[in-house]
């Protein structure tokens, strides 16, 4: 009987570790086929854009300054694309446990500053102010690679969802041992339906923008699991017609450096 028992037992055991690798097979199924359909659809787009843009750049006949609109279009069509595949490959990482959290001491106000010089040529072609003042150099110990994900994607997002000549504050304060780091926009903001189903990333919802920017609908799930794993919250604030602020909290530099975690052991 106890022989029994323990067969039993162990048989029980091994099947549930059967199911559980047969249910991570699935997920992995479907993460591939999610990622290679949003890769089919998304990224193919801008690449016939740009070769679109480019032959037409090649006819005779064109002014120089519509040549140096096409050549503006075709820059920010290629820094969005680059911007998407990072997204993917991100969000692909985190889905098998591949990407690590390397932290290093950054001071925020230089490394906010560095990303809105990135996002500057965008902003402009529709005409959107970037309005950042540094209080105080506050000090992270954290993945510079991650934070760059979060603030490229909520700062491109608000770009995204701003009208032409609007405005976007970039606001930090700190409070205990933390502080929080805010994008606000007065674009056209958002209901609370569309709030709960933008961090779902299982439905993959997809808006255009101002200007009918497409995208993956895979950002803003991506930076609130990047948040989460650097030990963080993020949330946002908004209203229909009124713009959107999306806020998130992370934990102040100490004294001794954390050793490099696996950030989907966060997730």
């Amino acid at each position: 009987m106890l022989l029994k028992e323990i067969d039993e037992k162990t048989i029980l055991e091994k099947n549930i570790i059967i199911q559980q690798s047969k249910l991570k097979l699935e997920e992995l199924h479907l993460t591939q086929n999610k990622l290679f359909s949003i890769i089919a659809h998304d990224l193919r787009n801008p690449f016939n854009n740009i070769i679109g843009l480019s032959e037409l750049l090649k006819e005779n006949g064109m002014s120089e300054v519509e040549s140096v609109e096409y050549i503006d279009l075709i820059n920010s069509t290629a820094k969005n694309t680059l911007n998407l595949l990072d997204n993917l490959l991100n969000w692909a990482k985190s889905q098998t446990g591949q990407l690590s959290f390397i932290p290093e001491k950054i001071i925020l106000s230089r490394f906010i500053t560095e990303i809105l010089w990135l996002k500057e040529s965008r902003a402009k072609t529709k005409n959107i102010s970037l309005k950042y003042a540094p209080t105080s150099d506050i000090v992270l110990y954290t993945d510079r690679n991650i934070l760059g994900t979060i603030l490229r994607n909520l700062i491109s997002n608000a770009i995204k969802f701003t009208n032409q000549g609007g405005c976007i504050d970039i606001l930090t304060t700190t409070s205990d041992n933390e502080v929080e780091i805010s994008i606000c926009d007065n674009g056209v903001g958002m209901s609370e339906e569309t709030i709960r189903k933008i961090f779902d990333p299982s439905t993959t919802m997809t808006s255009l923008g101002t200007n009918s920017e497409g995208g993956s609908g895979l950002g803003l799930a991506l930076c609130r699991e990047f948040v989460k794993g650097l030990d963080g919250h993020l949330w946002v604030e908004s209203e229909v017609g009124q713009g959107s602020n999306f806020k998130f909290i992370l934990p102040l530099a100490s004294e001794v450096l954390p050793s490099p975690i696996s950030l989907n052991k966060e997730i």
